[in-house]
């Protein structure tokens, strides 16, 4: 049976360090890949993941059980990746390998994929960061709107918000790539 973040918490408030090792091992990829799109390189990612889990670790006495232990710990990775890189803008996912299909029937399916595929990736690009961020949140790494709030610090409505208006602002960025 799998134990929760919150009782691996308590665990390690209670000195048990293999707990934490445990939560790192659970939440490494997704910290991982946050500091891969803020940094662009495995080698900054790595050292991001790090610096994150030390920091989570140096202050987890601040974490309170109330919400969810990977929202939190979003949440010191954001801060820091926003605070330490604040001149680095996030990419966005390569949207084009995880949503096209790989097999066009046709070359010029296939290049019709592609090209479509490089103006949603520009759309993307186009987008203000405090949209960008929640784009990115709920609909490449899944987060609900609370999850998004809270590991942000923002009120829920203002996280949708961002949503619609990010949506909004790629529905029109994507009909200008159409037209051109």
């Amino acid at each position: 049976m799998e134990v929760d973040d919150n009782e691996l918490v308590r665990r390690v408030l209670d000195g048990d360090l293999a707990a934490y090792r445990t939560i790192v091992e659970r939440h490494q990829g997704r910290i991982f890949y946050i500091g891969l799109k803020f940094l662009h390189s495995n080698e900054d990612a790595e050292d991001f993941a790090q610096e994150v889990f030390l920091r989570a670790f140096e202050r987890l006495g601040s974490y309170r059980g109330s919400g969810s232990f990977a929202a939190w710990l979003y949440r010191v990775a954001f801060n820091l990746a926003v605070n330490r890189y604040r001149g680095v803008r996030p990419a966005m996912i390569e949207l084009a390998e995880e949503t096209l299909p790989d097999t066009a029937p046709h070359a010029e399916e296939r290049l019709l994929s592609l090209e479509s595929a490089d103006h949603v990736r520009k759309a993307l690009e186009g987008l203000p960061d405090r949209y960008a961020i929640v784009v990115k949140m709920h609909f490449f790494d899944e987060l609900s709107y609370p999850e998004i709030a809270e590991a942000l610090d923002l009120p829920v409505n203002t996280v949708k918000s961002h949503v619609f208006r990010a949506k909004a602002i790629l529905r029109t960025l994507l009909e200008q790539f159409m037209e051109d």
